[in-house]
């Protein structure tokens, strides 16, 4: 299986190497850069110490398990998935909801960037307001922002450890880390597959990798589904994450744009534990979109500046 970097190159960046190969993934000489440790509690350091996403060891696989717990297994071998039918359900009606509006919607910020985070926090027990997706997109703004202090995502992340019942523990970190590690990707997800399902663009589109993806599967009747995993395919929301040799050196980005999007929610031991959740909520949002008969106002769209991800800057239609 060959990966399709971003940049198919062996260059030096700000420290970062590009071009490793998705064995590193699974590598136990290599792991996710590691954050400082010892840091005081109501600052973005503090999340970042106490979750999953930047630990390795034993305390990954600990922190790892209050988030799964936290999620709740979806899927089950002998019946309906239930669970991932009811989040599917509940992002639909919301998105059904935002998009009763009169006029042009804007996608990317009236329904991608809040019905996850308001739909996951329901699921997770948080009290939903006007405000949460708002507070879990300042969090998420300043998540990567190692080494630097960024008040206004201090203030949200202490919000939200309140709506947690205010205990700056790893329970707390585990869901709040859900909630902010979903944001952008599953915002993506949503506006990768709408932007496919809205202009019916060919497979293999805006990947910008310049080869051929592998024949996709045959349509089914589900078409938020078809679409969802056309874009994980040809137009993944999460291009790339970081690795650093365990015993010391600069880290090295590895590619997860593969002809069969394999790599889409990533491998080894920080595969993402929320896919079935993430490709739940982004097919509600999806059945609403096209049950409306939303149509594009512009089929020409920008993308987020980020090197790791692909997430349209915005996404405006019309509907019914």
């Amino acid at each position: 299986m060959r990966t399709m970097d971003l940049d198919d190159v062996d260059d030096m960046e700000d420290g970062v190497r590009e071009g490793a190969g998705p064995d590193l993934l699974t590598d136990p000489g290599w792991r996710v850069p590691p954050v400082p440790e010892d840091v005081p509690e109501g600052t973005m350091a503090w999340l970042r110490a106490r979750v999953a996403r930047f630990s390795s060891g034993e305390a990954h696989a600990r922190r790892r398990s209050l988030a799964t717990g936290a999620l709740g297994a979806l899927g089950v071998s002998d019946g309906p998935d239930v669970n991932a039918e009811a989040l599917r359900d509940a992002a639909r009606v919301r998105t059904q909801e935002l998009l009763s509006a009169p006029g042009t919607v804007e996608v990317m910020a009236r329904v991608a960037r809040v019905v996850p985070a308001e739909v996951l926090a329901a699921s997770l027990g948080l009290p939903v307001t006007a405000d949460t997706a708002g507070l879990v997109g300042e969090v998420a703004s300043a998540y990567h922002a190692h080494g630097e202090t960024v008040p206004a995502a201090d203030r949200a992340l202490t919000r939200l450890v309140a709506d947690c019942g205010g205990t700056w523990d790893e329970a707390t970190a585990a869901r709040i880390g859900l909630l902010v590690q979903a944001y952008d990707a599953t915002a993506g997800l949503i506006g990768n597959a709408a932007y496919l399902a809205l202009t019916g663009a060919e497979a293999g589109a805006g990947t910008g990798t310049g080869h051929a993806p592998e024949p996709p599967p045959e349509p089914s009747a589900d078409l938020a589904t078809d679409r969802l995993d056309q874009a994980l395919r040809t137009d993944p929301p999460v291009r790339g994450t970081l690795r650093a040799p365990v015993d010391g050196g600069d880290p090295v980005r590895v590619g997860l744009v593969t002809s069969d999007g394999s790599l889409a929610f990533g491998a080894g031991a920080h595969a993402c534990p929320g896919q079935a959740h993430a490709r739940a909520l982004a097919a509600g949002a999806l059945d609403a979109l096209l049950a409306r008969g939303c149509r594009l106002v512009h089929p020409d769209i920008a993308y987020e500046p980020s090197v790791n991800l692909r997430v349209p800057a915005a996404l405006e239609v019309v509907c019914g």
